[in-house]
């Protein structure tokens, strides 16, 4: 059977001029003579029918491609509070850690959207948000991963199935669920799934529609809550008390405002636009606590996040760009380049790190970034999202002011440090060899000192128990392979590659060579 997709073609498409002189006509009434008045309404409530029409099709399409999740910790109960309790309903507590109790009400709970892995359709996946799942079952459990819940997931039609984390990125608070079809008794073309696509074009007043859990409605029947509004702002920041709380890539400006509410559950949804096409994935996360907030956040489904949401599904951890330097505001210097530059735009330069990408691609200390693959930067925040946002290993056009000219460079950025806590990924890019896992020097931010040059080597990430790889150790760092500069995971293992099954000697930073025998 061919594979169901959450997506509609109503025929009906509703343009700007024809909404805009409805309106207009629906404002005017009061002012014109009642035949014309009643005509002109008429058409109006025609026009608002056909509308109203075109977004029940879209719900009805896509609800299908949205789940209830509920992230269950083992023995936690909720006693119920009579300020809790407006219908008086009997119990003396709310079931919080039996979901298959008839009165099962989660204490933590959100939505996921049922997508597929590209290189395996047949496959189902559940995409939300990682604060949704922070905690869960991993698929494949080790040693240094710690979880203490178990993830439970509403389908549309009433089934209910553990699911596990199959990756997980807090940065860009993503994370990947898998669960076992055969135990719900389905098969793949059973799933709807709901489709990525890649060209979103997402403006300010677009109307969109909102697919989600709040208060864990959902959390019995797996019916997602509609809520309609409009976008009203996109590259928004959620709220960060100081720079040091900015722990994901949307708290440098990625995020879409929506005047959709979105209570608590709703993180983890589907955002719509009125075609019913996947526009973004909404998250109540952004908010302010403690304020009770009608405005909504969602992550926009554009061509950086779906390279994120791509990795995930092939289970790997989500890698983030890295330039090498230290920035400043250049407003005030800008200023005195004189009219070249309009505006207060561009961030100064004034460290490049020894040996980073930044130096091998050309940039200088003093330099004023202007931009990142096209995008214009105005403060040092732009710089990280944008950099952030490439793949390491891939190219950055960065746009600089140099001496009173502007200047193009082509940087191929490396990995940004992460401390690792909380990524899951099932995954690796590249198999083990002979027991070792290799990485990119700046792979963890405590095996790399950003006062010292940048590595020209690869960094020893694990050592799997029981191989026998002499003396290679975990944070080890190693420049060459029989004689042959590696700089980079994937130099590493072409160079491994080429030497087969014969002995292959490793020499690291600190000078020393080790023999590793098959």
């Amino acid at each position: 059977m061919p594979t169901h997709e959450c997506r509609i073609s109503t025929g009906f498409r509703l343009s700007k001029k024809c909404l805009s002189w409805s309106l207009m006509c629906a404002m005017s009434v009061v002012t014109q003579t009642p035949l014309l008045a009643q005509d002109d309404s008429l058409q109006a409530t025609a026009v608002a029918a056909l509308l109203e029409e075109s977004f029940m099709k879209a719900v009805e399409q896509a609800e299908p491609c949205v789940v209830a999740i509920a992230t269950v910790r083992a023995n936690r109960s909720l006693p119920r509070q009579a300020a809790r309790n407006p219908f008086n309903l009997r119990g003396d507590g709310i079931q919080a850690t039996n979901p298959n109790a008839d009165r099962f009400k989660p204490r933590e709970f959100g939505t996921g959207i049922v997508v597929s892995n590209p290189k395996k359709p047949m496959e189902r996946l559940i995409l939300t948000n990682y604060h949704v799942v922070k905690g869960g079952k991993p698929f494949r459990a080790t040693n240094d991963i710690s979880w203490d819940a178990t993830i439970h997931v509403w389908f549309n039609r009433h089934q209910k199935t553990e699911a596990t984390v199959f990756a997980a990125d807090p940065r860009s608070d993503l994370a990947v669920l898998k669960f076992d079809l055969e135990k719900l008794g389905l098969a793949p073309a059973d799933i709807p799934v709901m489709r990525l696509p890649r060209g979103n074009r997402i403006r300010k007043g677009q109307f969109v529609i909102a697919l989600g859990n709040p208060y864990a409605i959902a959390s019995h029947d797996g019916s997602p809550s509609v809520s309609y509004g409009a976008v009203s702002n996109v590259s928004r920041f959620p709220f960060a008390e100081t720079h040091d709380d900015k722990t994901t890539i949307h708290h440098f400006g990625t995020l879409l405002h929506v005047d959709t509410r979105l209570g608590p559950g709703s993180s983890g949804g589907a955002l719509l636009n009125r075609r019913g096409e996947l526009i973004g994935i909404t998250t109540s996360l952004a908010a302010l606590e403690g304020y009770e907030s009608t405005v909504g956040y969602a992550i926009p489904i554009d061509s950086s996040t779906h390279r994120i949401i791509d990795e995930l599904i092939q289970g790997y951890e989500v890698e983030y760009g890295f330039l090498g330097v230290q920035m400043q505001q250049a407003n005030l210097r800008i200023s005195s380049y004189g009219d070249r530059l309009r505006g207060p735009v561009g961030v100064e330069v004034n460290l490049v790190i020894e040996a980073s990408p930044a130096e091998a691609g050309g940039v200088r200390n003093g330099d004023v970034l202007l931009a990142v693959n096209g995008k214009p930067l105005y403060e040092k925040d732009d710089v990280l999202r944008e950099i952030g946002l490439v793949a390491p290993g891939e190219i950055a056009h960065i746009r600089t002011f140099r001496n009173g000219r502007e200047v193009d460079l082509k940087v191929r950025v490396g990995k940004w440090p992460v401390d690792g806590d909380g990524i899951i990924a099932a995954e690796t890019r590249f198999p083990a060899w002979r027991g070792v896992h290799v990485d990119w020097p700046t792979a963890r931010l405590g095996g790399f000192d950003q006062e010292a040059p940048y590595p020209q080597a690869v960094y020893v990430s694990k050592v799997e128990p029981g191989s026998s790889p002499g003396q290679v150790e975990v944070g080890q760092l190693i420049v060459s392979v029989n004689s042959n500069r590696v700089e980079t995971p994937a130099a590493f293992h072409e160079a491994v590659k080429k030497a087969g099954r014969a002995p292959v000697t490793i020499r690291l930073a600190d000078g020393q060579e080790i023999t590793v025998r098959p």
